[in-house]
């Protein structure tokens, strides 16, 4: 039976966003939906979750909100509901409660450090934290994912105590509720169109076609660059590069831009041969692909200009300017706008202040 291709965005939805409608500038919209995706994937780590369910929330997070806009439904419920599905879609079930407990003890965390570490200019989310350490996900000092998903040493808690709701009490049947009719939404507007096929297994059988499966390269220690930015690769750099097999790199790449909406925009294998293509770009030296009589991605009907569009979207992640740099988790993240109340107060905020600024500029 032939596999069902993955639903994609087009053009307008990427440029016209129903959030972007609702007046919520670009740049708040990609901080939300880095941070929805940081805490799936946290909330999956927790929940001892294989990562493709775990990458199964994550696109089906991203697609909601292309048809949905966060001033109308809520970041944690969402969250919570893109998690559940997957679980049932991935056959790798779930409790309930243990689901419930998992998000509640994470936006607790959060609003703890939200509320004793404030972050600065909070009004227009464009936080200078620096960049986006370690964190639950497993990240490397490039900010790669790890494979394996664990928890990183980096990550500290030690000033925050987690109280469990009780399973009797108001607030943990009121996150029922949530987290189900969450579900029938993400089932209803995206009109039972859940289908994900990942682009893992086909980047490895790419990497075997092309003979890097076994392929080790060198990488720089320092956040990762752009293309055509890597240093010179010298006897003085030596100390500064770690070996890595090409595979787990590619990898590691694949996993990070989950976090942004490329899943929903490409077909799995453009994902995979721009995954193949950043790394070999950014491995030190550059690693040569085959280019003659024709280039490698042309192999398997692919662009370089979506190579270059997907690599794009994923360099991103680890600007300190881009929406993963703004959206620290140590300091609560964007936890303070997980519910769709919070997102109208700041949009009213906002309003109110560009009038005051109007009427000044007036006078």
């Amino acid at each position: 039976m032939p596999t069902l291709l993955n639903t994609l965005a087009t053009e307008d939805q990427l440029a016209n966003s129903p959030s972007r409608r609702d007046g919520i500038p670009p740049h708040l919209e990609d901080e939300l939906r880095v941070y929805g995706c940081q805490l799936i994937q946290q909330a999956g780590v927790l929940l001892d979750l294989p990562q493709r369910t775990m990458a199964t929330a994550q696109v089906l997070y991203q697609r909601f909100w292309f048809v949905s806009s966060f001033k109308h439904f809520c970041l944690k419920d969402i969250c919570m509901g893109s998690l559940f599905l997957s679980t049932k879609l991935e056959e790798t079930p779930s409790r309930l409660r243990d689901v419930i407990n998992v998000f509640d003890f994470l936006f607790q965390r959060a609003l703890h450090f939200s509320k004793n570490k404030p972050a600065q200019e909070l009004g227009n989310t464009r936080r200078n934290l620096g960049a986006w350490r370690e964190d639950l996900a497993g990240h490397d000092q490039n900010l790669i994912s790890n494979s394996n998903g664990r928890l990183s040493p980096g990550f500290e808690a030690s000033d925050f105590t987690y109280a469990p709701r009780s399973y009797f009490s108001q607030a943990f049947y009121d996150s029922k509720d949530a987290i189900v009719i969450s579900e029938m939404q993400i089932l209803k507007r995206l009109g039972f169109n859940v289908q994900v096929n990942l682009p893992f297994a086909t980047m490895v059988n790419y990497l075997q076609l092309l003979g890097l499966a076994e392929e080790v390269v060198f990488i720089s220690q320092q956040p990762v660059a752009g293309l055509g930015q890597g240093r010179d690769a010298s006897a003085d750099d030596h100390d500064s590069r770690k070996k890595v097999g090409f595979a787990q790199r590619a990898w590691s790449f694949l996993n990070d831009a989950l976090q942004t909406p490329v899943y929903c925009l490409f077909a799995p294998h453009v994902l995979a041969c721009s995954a193949i293509y950043l790394t070999a770009m950014t491995s030190e030296p550059p690693l040569s692909l085959p280019l003659w009589p024709e280039p490698w991605w042309r192999l398997f009907d692919v662009s370089r200009a979506e190579l270059r569009v997907v690599s794009a979207h994923i360099l991103r992640l680890y600007s300190e300017d881009g929406p993963a740099g703004r959206v620290k988790e140590r300091w609560g993240g964007l936890a303070e706008l997980a519910e769709k109340s919070a997102v109208r107060k700041w949009l009213e905020g906002r309003e109110t202040s560009e009038r005051g600024e109007g009427m000044i500029q007036r006078f």
